[in-house]
């Protein structure tokens, strides 16, 4: 449907085939079952069309990008009027988990993504037994990478897939990069002030 979307002229389309074809392609991409990635699609212009005229979708698009369950159960009553989206509901609620941790990993520093089962089901809103079927799942996607510890009841990611980012993620990435960049500065003047204590030595 993205490549699709950069095929089109949005002058030759009137609005309310812009308002179709944009609610088509957001339905098409949160039932897909290899759509993982909604950035690209929220970048672009189309999504204008229908923040008037069918607002709800695009607020459930962005749920779906932050793997918001909160949102995802507040905005119920609407897409369960929608029979496509209704018929596919436990579908759904399992893909925006799994978005759920896959944004719960990149929020993390990469020395702190050893994650309690607890944590996990807290974030995508699980059961804490459900937790390591919803990892499995994720990482035979190939979205995140690394191990779970069965006995310590924690998951170990190592590597989260790539996304197109939204401005509050790119926000929270800035973010993290200050803290590295602290870290890193920290560091630098600690050796500073033993040069001379090996110099010594």
């Amino acid at each position: 449907s993205v490549r699709y979307l950069g095929c089109i002229n949005l002058d030759e389309l009137t609005p309310k085939q812009q308002q179709e074809h944009a609610f088509h392609i957001g339905l098409s991409a949160l039932l897909g079952d290899k759509v993982y990635n909604f950035g690209e699609l929220l970048a672009h212009p189309l999504l204008e069309a229908l923040k008037v005229a069918c607002p709800w979708i695009v607020e459930l698009l962005l749920a779906f990008n932050r793997g918001d369950m909160n949102k995802l159960e507040a905005l119920q009553p609407q897409w369960s009027q929608q029979p496509d989206l209704a018929r596919n509901e436990v579908a759904m609620k399992q893909k925006c988990a799994i978005l759920g941790l896959m944004e719960l990993t990149f929020n993390k520093a990469s020395s702190s993504r050893s994650i309690p089962f607890s944590e996990v089901a807290a974030a995508v809103k699980l059961p804490v037994d459900e937790v390591e079927l919803l990892v499995m799942k994720a990482i035979s996607l190939n979205l995140v990478r690394g191990s779970i510890d069965e006995c310590d009841k924690v998951v170990n990611l190592t590597w989260v897939q790539p996304r197109v980012l939204d401005l509050t993620q790119i926000k929270e990435m800035n973010k993290r990069i200050k803290e590295w960049a602290d870290s890193v500065e920290k560091t630098v003047q600690d050796v500073e002030k033993q040069i001379p204590e090996l110099l010594c030595n």
